[in-house]
């Protein structure tokens, strides 16, 4: 088993900043990272992977520290987003080739074998690719060199409803091959069965679940391993993931604050 451990996570930019933020992440499960737009859920995807150098904070791997081995860390991340850019005039098999022995643990074997299963051509030049196209792209590159925790932001987006659930298939199989899956998605609907754990992020003042903070609260619920009585339950039975800080509390939500898709 991993551990990712994000702690005091920060970003701050002109228009925007994203607060000290705090949690713990376990390989084998699928978090959906949840929020409105503009919450900070893609600022703090690209500060996890790695992606933006400015972040403040640090985020450790089995041990392993961003801020002070960011490259072996890096070796065991894997990340897709729009906003990741490769060899746009090359192909997908191009950019394996050129990209993918940087990371230790390449295969250019698993590469075919995946683009193959999303039924994705390994020809096409980048540029020439859909928005979905370039998820499913992406998504092969980053199995492809075997990472232990696989960060995806917004990838169901480009999908139509028909691959979508193959997509979900072979996360289920990442899953088992113990790789901890933290994916920010809109289309909570298509994730509710395969989901482990919900953090979401929002910058409202949570008082209800005496959380002290009116920045990034985050909170943790499970949608599909708990029972239905389990948001019932008093406050001080709430399973708390880790630590709780003034500036990024960490603890479970009830059931009943989520939309009926979640339910169990």
């Amino acid at each position: 088993m991993s551990e990712l451990i994000c702690n005091e996570l920060a970003k701050s930019y002109s228009h925007f900043q994203l607060y000290p933020t705090s949690f713990q992440l376990e390989s084998g499960y699928l978090t959906v990272l949840a929020g409105k737009n503009g919450s900070g859920k893609s600022t703090l995807l690209r500060c996890l992977a790695g992606i933006d150098p400015a972040c403040t904070g640090d985020v450790t791997l089995d041990g392993i520290s961003l801020k002070k081995e960011p490259d072996s860390y890096k070796d065991q991340i894997g990340y897709v987003s729009e906003e990741l850019t490769y060899f746009m005039e090359k192909s997908a098999l191009e950019n394996g080739e050129l990209l993918g022995p940087y990371f230790s643990n390449w295969s250019m074997e698993r590469y075919y074998t995946l683009m193959d299963r999303m039924n994705f051509s390994p020809s096409k030049q980048l540029w020439q690719l859909s928005k979905g196209e370039y998820m499913k792209m992406q998504t092969c590159f980053a199995l492809a060199h075997h990472p232990r925790f696989l960060i995806l932001d917004e990838p169901l987006e480009g999908f139509d409803p028909v691959f979508r659930k193959n997509f979900l298939s072979i996360m289920q199989d990442i899953l088992n091959e113990d790789v901890g899956i933290f994916i920010s998605s809109h289309i909570t609907e298509t994730l509710k069965k395969l989901a482990d754990y919900l953090l979401s992020m929002s910058r409202i003042f949570l008082s209800s679940f005496s959380f002290i903070s009116s920045k990034n609260a985050v909170g943790f619920c499970c949608p599909r391993s708990l029972p239905k009585a389990w948001y019932t339950l008093p406050r001080s039975t709430w399973k708390v993931f880790s630590n709780s800080t003034a500036s990024s509390p960490i603890s479970a939500l009830p059931l009943s604050t989520l939309p009926a898709a979640w339910m169990p």
